[in-house]
């Protein structure tokens, strides 16, 4: 799921050779390397253990009972109220829910989920905080990677804050000349402002990559995870981001605070639609709060080569393609039709072969640019802020934003919503591939009484810079349904 885990030897890896890999009991297996998406890493291409074979219909796809065997999802939906109860500031009504779907793989029909979520209310000890995220694992351990910082990751950024909110209510009571001795007290610390927020939550995303690389060493090698969080704080979400899983806000569109020329240019922009759609009051639209970090981006393909990363796909590495930056979704002339996406490599080597550009782990991938520096923003949570999706890439493989903002907006409430995207996603992929991948989404019915201050189209000016056109991987509606020996 968005790094291909290449099999040349890497420094202080595990036993890898030329794109084979020998397990404990020293058998080989052979891999194919066609991509067919942005989120593969190579499995192998034996039958395996055919005692583990599952029952499929005609067209070999699972029966309902096997795909329910591998879901996982709320019961019903839990609410809660977040915001800044003292003041009433911003209170919003989050009603929630969660669904994930094991991927299906033929040659590998056991292979974990390597898809986490995470909701943690009384976030920080506060009750009026909630963070919620989703980790997408990659590599051959990206299921210990990811259920690493489901577990480690909102902990941290919790200690981060209850730090700082600590030592501000100990710099206004030095000012007032009183004994800066405090007891454990969330309820009278003083809420952080955007930038002390986002601070915190960088400092834990990067203290959780540390402690991934020392407590499970070479596991976070050549496997590691995204991880995609959003908090609410003060009235406030502050969104934050490692790789190629989204956040999305589903925004009711007003024709006087956000223009209906204006919506379609960031649908086209943003990769999601060009087609001409009438757009009036009561139409709610997509606002991406993530940017996928891929080659595909330039800003980031940009920034792993100076790093010193070659970027090509796997056709290019071995010499079925020429080298370009032409990739699909790119330019009219795209070349690549077929899935095969631009991934991270060190130079003159056949590792790591991430699709993304930034995760938590790594460690190798780190030498040639893959960072664990997320991207952050905030937002002020208005009356106009109906819907928010948190979702692996596995829903957005074949799904727009818009097309799961339409489910969530046709949906009664939010579990039936989560149903509805992870369904559509793997019919989506059944369609185009012989296997799915891992597909998890949690998605909130959000409802504040709070007026509009900003326009919406300010908060996608914040998230679609000028190198918006390239910021989405295309997606994948086209061609044939491809055999794919990817995962």
């Amino acid at each position: 799921m968005g790094c291909e885990q290449s099999t040349d030897r890497g420094p202080e890896t595990e036993d890898y050779g030329s794109f084979s890999h020998k397990n404990a009991a020293n058998q080989n297996y052979s891999v194919r390397r066609k991509g067919v998406g942005a989120t593969e890493h190579l499995m192998s291409s034996g039958k395996g253990d055919t005692r583990l074979a599952l029952e499929v219909d005609e067209k070999g796809n699972l029966l309902e009972e096997e795909i329910i065997k591998r879901t996982k999802s709320s019961i019903r939906p839990a609410q809660i109220i977040v915001g800044d109860e003292a003041t009433k500031k911003a209170r919003i009504r989050v009603e929630y829910a969660y669904w994930t779907q094991r991927g299906y793989y033929p040659d590998d029909p056991q292979k974990e989920n390597q898809d986490e979520y995470s909701i943690v209310t009384k976030f920080a000890g506060d009750n009026d905080d909630a963070i919620f995220g989703v980790y997408d694992g990659h590599g051959l351990k990206g299921h210990t990677a990811s259920a690493y910082a489901k577990e480690k990751l909102p902990s941290i950024i919790a200690k981060c804050i209850r730090q700082k909110r600590v030592k501000e209510y100990q710099k206004s009571l030095a000012a007032q000349g009183k004994a800066t001795t405090v007891a454990y007290n969330p309820s009278i610390w003083p809420e952080l402002n955007v930038e002390d927020y986002e601070a915190v939550c960088r400092k834990g995303f990067l203290e959780c990559n540390r402690l991934m690389h020392d407590e499970l060493g070479r596991t976070a090698n050549l496997s590691g995870t995204t991880a995609v969080t959003v908090s609410f704080h003060s009235g406030r979400m502050t969104i934050c981001n490692v790789g190629d899983s989204r956040a999305v806000l589903g925004h009711r569109v007003s024709t006087d605070d956000y223009p209906i020329k204006e919506v379609r240019t960031e649908l086209a922009s943003s990769g999601e639609t060009t087609q001409q759609r009438t757009i009036g009051e009561g139409y709610c639209a997509a606002i991406p709060l993530t940017k996928d970090q891929t080659p595909y981006r330039f800003s980031e393909r940009d920034r792993v080569k100076k790093a010193g990363a070659a970027v090509m796909t796997v056709d290019q590495m071995e010499g079925r393609e020429p080298m370009h930056e032409r990739w699909a979704g790119l330019d009219d002339d795209a070349i690549d039709t077929s899935g095969d996406p631009p991934r991270v490599f060190e130079k003159g080597k056949a590792y790591p072969g991430c699709a993304f550009t930034r995760s938590l782990g790594d460690k190798v991938g780190e030498k040639c640019g893959i960072i664990p520096d997320p991207e952050i923003i905030s937002i002020e949570v208005s009356k106009a802020d109906e819907y928010l999706v948190i979702a692996s890439d596995g829903v957005f493989e074949f799904l727009s934003n818009q097309n799961v903002v339409d489910m969530c907006s046709r949906a009664s409430n939010p579990l039936e919503a989560c149903e509805v995207i992870i369904r559509s996603s793997y019919k989506q992929w059944l369609t185009y591939e012989n296997r799915t991948d891992d597909i998890t989404a949690i998605v909130a019915f959000l409802r504040c009484e709070k007026e509009n201050e900003k326009s919406a189209c300010m908060t996608s000016e914040m998230l679609l810079g000028k190198d918006n056109v390239h910021d989405f991987k295309p997606l994948r509606t086209k061609g044939d349904k491809f055999n794919s020996k990817f995962k």
